[in-house]
């Protein structure tokens, strides 16, 4: 629960995101009509549901009137979408939504490049323990969580994977990519009918084929490496086979490889002699769980399973980083960079008091170190990000 004086600091940002919100291209479905809106103001903690606009100047109207901290829009289609009960509001279908959170990649986690602790905004005790209560003042202990601009890249690689598996395997073709404006990326693949009408076990299903966890990967494992039979010997995978076996053969061949191997795996080779296929399937066999965990893409499955989610609207205020979540036209992720004039609405610089001692943090393209009670002068970017993550109180806004 964040504490609501503290959330009165974030008046400093009436105008500036008003201003914004005023032009900004939001990025809707065409069907937008029958999507539910849902916002939460700036300054407080509850949010706004159940609304419905037929035009995007009336939405654009109530979003700066009642300037909006998050906005979102439904993955889902309604006949009645402003109906305040779920169960009335008579579900059309739903688009897929897939949330890919840098926080949640295996490298990132495994090279310690997430940082997160509790800290309590009254006496700027900071612990790593999991404590709800401050034990000098028993203040409610807030939770900072921060990933470094490497680990937003690496989800971007994933990304770029999952856009792949489903413009190649499911066929889709009408997507669209977004930087969350915090720490990963959104893409939506808007369905039409029969494939909106998927249900959340179907889609469990498509996120256990993005997933590949653990079990499926040992069956996997298994089959490719003929671990039931002995009658031939195992090959790798090849591009052109498709599915599962395409997404491995694409993972091995970023591998250290030999040029015999390689082409056999491009399907360039149709045949081979018997002990380039010995060496083939030592090339197997030493890749594989390396190809498997890397073509396993670290989706959030509540996410695409959930039919009724809510969608961070491409091109809003991330309202827990003061950043745009901006849409990434084309599909192009070779384009996207942490760039602070593209995460920042409005060029311009914050004096800011630093609430509690701060470890060494990459925000964005630089490095910093902060103690308690310090008073300094940043851009937009990086004293908003201090700022709605809870650890800085801004003084005043220079133009």
């Amino acid at each position: 629960m964040v504490n609501e004086n503290f959330l009165q600091h974030f008046k400093i940002y009436e105008d500036i995101f008003r201003k914004y919100y005023s032009k900004a291209d939001l990025i809707l479905p065409s069907d937008f009509y029958i999507r539910e809106i849902a916002l939460q103001p700036l300054y407080t903690e509850s949010y706004i549901r159940h609304l419905s606009f037929s035009t995007i100047s009336e939405l654009r109207k109530t979003v700066t009137e009642k300037v909006p901290r998050h906005l979102y829009y439904s993955s889902a289609k309604y006949q009645e979408p402003a109906n305040t009960s779920m169960d009335e509001k008579k579900w059309l279908g739903s688009d897929l939504v897939f949330d890919i959170d840098a926080n949640d990649v295996p490298e990132c986690l495994e090279e310690n490049n997430v940082i997160t602790f509790r800290f309590c905004r009254a006496c700027g005790y900071v612990t790593n323990d999991n404590l709800k209560h401050c034990p000098r003042c028993n203040s409610e202990l807030q939770k900072f969580e921060h990933v470094n601009s490497k680990c937003i890249y690496r989800a971007l690689s994933y990304l770029e994977k999952l856009i792949d598996i489903i413009e190649n395997d499911f066929n889709f073709n009408t997507l669209k990519a977004s930087f969350s404006g915090n720490r990963g990326f959104h893409l939506i693949v808007e369905l039409n009918n029969p494939y909106d009408g998927m249900n959340s076990e179907i889609r469990r299903e498509i996120v256990s084929y993005i997933r590949l966890d653990k079990s499926i990967a040992t069956y996997i494992k298994n089959y490719l490496l003929g671990s039931n039979q002995k009658k031939t010997i195992p090959l790798p995978p090849r591009i052109n086979e498709g599915g599962i076996r395409r997404r491995i053969a694409k993972e091995l061949l970023t591998k250290p490889i030999d040029e015999l191997t390689k082409k056999y795996i491009l399907g360039q080779l149709n045949k081979i002699h018997f002990s380039d296929a010995v060496k083939m399937y030592r090339f197997l066999e030493n890749n594989l769980d390396e190809a498997l965990k890397s073509a396993s893409i670290p989706i959030d499955p509540k996410v695409t399973i959930d039919v009724t989610h809510l969608v961070r609207v491409p091109n809003s205020i991330n309202g827990k980083t003061g950043w745009i979540a901006y849409n990434m036209k084309k599909l192009d992720v070779s384009e996207f960079v942490m760039d602070p004039s593209l995460l920042s609405p409005e060029n311009l610089r914050f004096k800011i008091r630093i609430d509690i001692d701060l470890p060494r943090l990459e925000i964005i393209d630089k490095e910093f170190t902060f103690t308690r009670n310090e008073e300094v002068v940043l851009e937009y970017a990086y004293a908003s990000y201090l700022i709605f993550k809870g650890v800085a109180i801004p003084i005043e806004v220079k133009r």
